[in-house]
């Protein structure tokens, strides 16, 4: 190598680059860490619900289960809001085992609208939280309409030819295959709002725990509007 200074000067700024990535990358690390930690600890702890914060507008990762069962009932259709991987996938649980168990308890006779009145009650806090969930990967929350918008046409692809030839007194025909690639589709949308990461900024870590703000929230500094 010869004496440039050019040259060395280049060499120090590309020392410089690197280790000021290095702690950016291990911070956002630590913090991922701990909320992870902190998600799965509370999961099953026995403290009182937090009324007061389970009525605020940032994501519960230190939620217990309980509160991620009650949480969508007390705000029901509010739309402000965020919501984290792990409420909506708790309170997506208890739907379908709730609702699996009322459907072979009340399979026949005038009790079988029980299971049904059910899947109502909880369209719309189930609703809401998919707007939440979108909120939280900095989306419009009109997006969790998309799901519902492609199952109407995936059944309405299916059934209507049925209909139509049952009308016509014709052997029903097979199920068509876009009607079923559309309803497979709505499915995937669900699951991506589920399972895609909080685009949002990170939240304010404090000696490696989450939320240290007295509302046992995770903090979102500069985004007051809750959405």
């Amino acid at each position: 190598m010869t004496p440039d200074g050019g040259l060395r000067h280049g060499c120090v700024c590309v020392d410089v680059d690197i280790g000021c990535s290095v702690p950016t990358i291990r911070r956002d690390g630590l913090m991922e860490k701990a909320k992870v930690r902190i998600m799965a600890s509370a999961l099953l702890s026995k403290r009182p619900p937090r009324v007061d914060v389970m009525k605020g507008y940032e994501p519960m990762y230190d939620a217990t289960m309980q509160e991620c069962m009650q949480r969508p009932f007390y705000l029901y259709a509010r739309g402000k809001g965020r919501s984290c991987r792990k409420e909506i996938w708790v309170f997506a649980a208890f739907i379908w085992v709730l609702d699996t168990f009322l459907t072979r308890l009340f399979s026949s006779g005038l009790l079988a609208v029980i299971p049904g009145m059910f899947s109502l009650a909880v369209l719309v806090p189930m609703h809401a939280l998919m707007v939440w969930r979108l909120h939280d990967l900095a989306l419009s929350g009109w997006l969790a309409l998309v799901p519902y918008v492609l199952e109407v046409v995936g059944v309405g692809l299916i059934v209507g030819p049925m209909v139509s030839d049952a009308l016509e007194g014709l052997d029903p025909s097979a199920p068509s295959p876009t009607g079923i690639v559309i309803l497979l589709l709505a499915v995937v949308v669900r699951l991506a709002i589920m399972c895609v990461p909080s685009r949002r900024r990170h939240p304010v870590v404090d000696s490696g725990s989450l939320g240290a703000s007295q509302t046992g929230t995770a903090q979102y500094p500069g985004d007051p509007n809750g959405q």
